[in-house]
């Protein structure tokens, strides 16, 4: 792969952190007055709704196509990736979101690089030097002094969802399916049709549709489902507007722009999971705009080591080269 559509990709996967941060908000609301089980679901079926038409009319395909072009590998990939990274790390993240708050639950996807090196080594065979590994260290430790001060611990309160325990817990497990979900759609990509590549947007609708497809098969199975769209039928607390914002800048914008990243990051799943990770660093300002939470010195310099240490993971083979080279 060339280093400029490397580069591409680095910045998709940028673009990807970005729409996601912003997702964040609306989706916490929505949580927060329709309970985070019911946002989940119903976002997942605006997903499918909305990327079903956006495909029939930029691929262009017909809606039958959607089903039967793609090959059943990539349906047990994509599938596969959609339930570990969309049903059920969404879930998780929604609840952890609730429970700490989009800036402090946001720092456990840090984990997700890591569970992404991890579980690709083992899935594709996916290798990174050692300045790579350095950067991903780096990256996590700027975030977590971005976010882990004294004063963010003291926010951290029990809420009705669950205590803080249950909120961390949530908001690793999270970590992990995002990371995991990232090296099954990687995986999906190297099937190939008539060589080529499925479209990174039929990709994100194969993930969509086989989460909400699982999803609402447990929940109709534990005899939750009136318990689970009523809060959505009745619009409770007004929170269908959030649930629909969140639903654009998440699922559809986010998830897609995602899948594009990891489709230009040919077999390397922990670099774009280590730019998604990023997502604290622009929940930082956002979190100013939208809540006027305060943005400290350390705040600042927690996001400038976290950017460094992405630099550091993009242009890892450079500067292993130069160390080559000087040494």
């Amino acid at each position: 792969m060339s280093n400029g559509i490397s580069l591409i990709g680095e910045m998709v996967a940028l673009g990807t952190t970005l729409s996601w941060s912003i997702g964040i908000f609306p989706f916490t609301e929505a949580a927060r007055r329709m309970g985070p089980n019911p946002v989940n679901h119903i976002r997942l079926v605006l997903a499918v709704v909305f990327l079903s038409f956006l495909s029939i009319i930029f691929l262009p395909i017909s809606f039958i196509e959607l089903f039967t072009t793609p090959m059943s590998q990539h349906w047990l990939w994509f599938g596969a990736s959609g339930v570990v990274g969309l049903a059920l790390g969404d879930y998780f993240g929604f609840t952890s979101f609730v429970i700490l708050g989009p800036r402090i639950g946001s720092i456990f996807s840090t984990l997700a690089p890591a569970a992404a090196l991890f579980a690709g080594f083992f899935i594709i065979g996916e290798r990174i030097n050692s300045i790579g590994i350095i950067g991903i260290i780096i990256t996590i430790a700027g975030v977590i002094w971005l976010t882990l001060s004294k004063n963010s611990k003291a926010t951290m309160k029990d809420h009705e969802i669950g205590n803080v325990n249950r909120g961390i817990i949530y908001a690793i497990l999270s970590a992990v399916c995002q990371g995991i979900g990232v090296v099954l759609a990687n995986k999906g990509f190297e099937t190939q049709l008539n060589n080529k590549e499925l479209p990174f947007f039929q990709a994100t609708w194969i993930r969509m549709i086989c989460a909400t497809i699982i999803i609402y098969l447990i929940t109709i199975s534990q005899g939750k489902l009136k318990q689970i769209t009523q809060p959505v039928l009745e619009n409770k607390n007004n929170g269908l507007i959030y649930t629909l914002g969140g639903t654009i800048f998440g699922p559809v914008v986010g998830v897609s722009l995602s899948m594009l990243a990891v489709s230009l990051l040919h077999n390397k799943p922990s670099v774009a999971q280590t730019i998604f990770s990023l997502v604290p660093v622009f929940v930082l300002p956002l979190s100013y705009l939208f809540y006027r939470e305060k943005i400290t010195l350390k705040s600042i310099i927690g996001a400038l080591i976290a950017i460094a240490g992405v630099i550091v993971l993009i242009w890892r083979q450079d500067i292993l080269s130069f160390f080559i080279y000087v040494f």
